[in-house]
């Protein structure tokens, strides 16, 4: 991604030495299996996944707004997918609600309508959907907070949850598929 996309410092910020990538492939090679509930990673390893199931947090029972606001979990960078949900919600005129941290600087998101949601509301309750188009995931608490409040999600594979109703799965990095997604929500 790096690679592609020079540009956006916050893909290259991360990067493992040589010897912590040897250790760590040696080691998974060596596992007998891997378990994870995150199905991106279960892919990676079809011969040693156990795949567990997500668990839910509990739902306070929430129903999708209307609204054309959505949540971003964030943290405002480009592994998380910012970039093509800040093209989007420009071409749309959408409104985003910011959970994360903004980390690409504080114009970021100049040309959209932002918020943080307030403490003591439910930002569930006002948002039409979730959105993470992330080309990293590891953590999707958000997400599965959505899902079982029933707020519909948007999100790609590299976020670990299985394509089921109320998730729809857009490519890493393709913003036209994710315009195509929010467009199916506010219409």
């Amino acid at each position: 991604a790096f690679a592609a996309h020079p540009e956006r410092a916050t893909l290259g910020d991360f990067r493992a030495t040589a010897e912590l990538i040897a250790t760590e492939a040696a080691a998974l090679a060596d596992a007998a299996h891997i378990v994870t509930p995150h199905r991106d990673i279960a892919d990676l390893f079809p011969d040693k996944a156990v795949v567990l199931e997500w668990k839910l947090p509990v739902s306070r029972v929430t129903a999708p707004s209307a609204s054309r606001r959505f949540a971003f979990p964030g943290p405002t960078v480009a592994r998380k997918g910012a970039y093509e949900l800040r093209e989007a919600t420009r071409a749309l005129g959408l409104e985003v609600v910011l959970l994360g941290n903004e980390l690409e600087g504080p114009d970021f998101w100049r040309g959209v309508t932002v918020r943080r949601p307030n403490g003591d509301t439910d930002w569930l309750a006002e948002v039409a959907a979730v959105v993470q188009p992330a080309i990293v995931e590891e953590r999707p608490r958000a997400l599965l907070a959505a899902l079982a409040a029933g707020v519909p999600v948007i999100a790609t594979p590299a976020c670990g949850i299985a394509a089921q109703d109320g998730v729809t799965l857009v490519p890493a990095s393709e913003t036209a598929a994710l315009l195509e997604a929010l467009r199916t929500v506010v219409e």
